[in-house]
C-alpha cells in the first residue's frame, strides 16, 4: 500500500521542518524552491513516491540488501543520471527521504527512543546536504545510500559520535561513526560508548551485541606516524582490535580530510595542518592510506 501521497508531505514541509532535519538556511532555500518545482512535475513526483514507498517498506530492515534508490524495471522514462544532471545529485533521493521522515520518527517512537534521541539522528540529512555542498559546492546529496542506513532506523547520533546496528563476523554488532560535529576527545567518545552500550540494550534487546565496530580510514595505524600517540584521533583509533584486513583508503582519507570526490588533482589541496600534508606526501610517495576494522568489548564502557 502506498503511504500518503508524496505532494501531499512535500506541500506541508516548511522551513522549520527543515530546520529540526537538520538543513542550513542555504540548502532550506534549496530544499523549498525544488519542492515547488516537484509539485508541478507529475512525473518526477511519480518517481519520487515509488521511493518513498520503497524506503517505508524498510524501516526495520537493518540488513537488508535492497537499494531503494535505483532506478526500478518498467520507470524507463525517468533515468537516475538524467534526473540528476537536470536537478542535481542526489535531489530526487532526497525528496523522498524528506517525504519519509515522519515515518521513521514514528518508529523511533514506538521503540521508546527519546524524541530529542530522534531528532537528533534525523538531523543527519541535513548534515549531509551540508557535507554535498562542501564537496561539489551546490544543493544536492551523494551520500543517498548512507543515509538508507539512518531511514532503517539503526542509526542513532548519541553525543559526539553515531551508532548502528549491522551484522558483522555472523554476529549483530554496534558500529561506530564519527560525524564531522566537532574535537573527537577521549572524554566525549567514552560518553557517547556509555550511552550506545544501554541504549541499544534497552531498545533493541532483540538484537543482543556484546561488541563494538568500526570500520574507517582513521583506524590506519600509518596514523600515529603522523600525529603522535596523544592525537585525540589516534587515542580514538587505539582504542580498536583490527581485524587485519584492510582496503585502499586514499578517497576517504581526501574526502574526509579536504571534502574532495574523484580525481583529485594533490598540487591543489591545501596543507595548513600536519594532517593534511601527510595525507599528500604519502599519497605522492606511492604510500596508500587504508580502511582498516576492528572492535573491542563493549564492556570497556560499562556504567
Amino acid at each position: 500500500m502506498a503511504l500518503t501521497p508524496v505532494a501531499d508531505r512535500l506541500s506541508a514541509v516548511d522551513d522549520e521542518n527543515l530546520t529540526r532535519l537538520g538543513f542550513r538556511a542555504d540548502d532550506r532555500r534549496d530544499v523549498l524552491l525544488t519542492i515547488r518545482r516537484a509539485l508541478g512535475d507529475p512525473a518526477v513526483l511519480a518517481r519520487v513516491q515509488l521511493v518513498a514507498d520503497q524506503l517505508i517498506t524498510q524501516i526495520g530492515v537493518f540488513d537488508g540488501k535492497a537499494e531503494p534508490f535505483a532506478v526500478p524495471d518498467g520507470f524507463d522514462d525517468l533515468d537516475l543520471e538524467v534526473l540528476d544532471k537536470e536537478w542535481g545529485v542526489g535531489i530526487l533521493p532526497l525528496l523522498a527521504l524528506l517525504a519519509t521522515a515522519d515515518d521513521v520518527a514514528a518508529y523511533h517512537a514506538r521503540r521508546g527512543i527519546d524524541p530529542a534521541i530522534s531528532q537528533a539522528s534525523l538531523s543527519d540529512l541535513g548534515q549531509q546536504a551540508w557535507v554535498h555542498r562542501r564537496t561539489v559546492g551546490g544543493f544536492g546529496l551523494h551520500t543517498y545510500g548512507w543515509m538508507r542506513i539512518a531511514w532503517s532506523g539503526a542509526l542513532y547520533w548519541l553525543g559526539r559520535l553515531q551508532f548502528n546496528l549491522t551484522r558483522y563476523q555472523d554476529e549483530w554488532v554496534v558500529s561506530t561513526h564519527i560525524p564531522e560535529s566537532g574535537p573527537l576527545t577521549p572524554d566525549a567518545c567514552a560518553d557517547s560508548f556509555r550511552r550506545a552500550r544501554s541504549f541499544f540494550a534497552e531498545h533493541f534487546p532483540e538484537y543482543p551485541t556484546s561488541r563494538f565496530h568500526c570500520d574507517s580510514w582513521l583506524l590506519d595505524p600509518q596514523l600515529v606516524e603522523v600525529l603522535g600517540p596523544e592525537s585525540n584521533m589516534v587515542r580514538f583509533q587505539q582504542l580498536w582490535q583490527l581485524d587485519g584486513r584492510q582496503r585502499d583508503g586514499d578517497g576517504d582519507a581526501i574526502f574526509f580530510v579536504f571534502r574532495r570526490r574523484g580525481d583529485v588533482d594533490l598540487d591543489t589541496l591545501p596543507q595548513d595542518t600536519s594532517l593534511q600534508r601527510a595525507i599528500v606526501s604519502k599519497i605522492k610517495s606511492g604510500v596508500h592510506w587504508h580502511v582498516c576494522a576492528g572492535t573491542f568489548d563493549q564492556d570497556r564502557f560499562a556504567g
